[in-house]
């Protein structure tokens, strides 16, 4: 649409082609044939996920106990690599 109306949500509205490119054509066409392909894999995808929970399952017990570091979110472990860093 050349002369957008309604509200616009964030700067990002203003981002737009001013025309409609080959390009374009190309991603839109690409991104059909994604979607084509996941809704025909659809039926074999309920049906590997049934034999999946149908099959056997695994309690917590049978996995190893994670240590305190390996509890720690994620980044936690690098900001204290960059404070010790620094302190150098």
């Amino acid at each position: 649409m050349k002369e957008r109306s309604g509200r616009k949500s964030s700067p990002l509205d203003e981002i737009r082609p001013a025309a409609w490119t080959a390009t374009l054509t190309g991603e839109l066409l690409e991104l059909l044939w994604v979607l084509e392909a996941t809704v025909a894999a659809q039926p074999a995808l309920d049906a590997l996920l049934g034999n999946i929970v149908a099959g056997p399952l695994f309690a917590a017990a049978d996995f190893p106990t994670p240590t305190a570091a390996e509890r720690k979110p994620p980044g936690e472990e690098s900001e204290q690599t960059e404070q010790a860093t620094m302190e150098f």
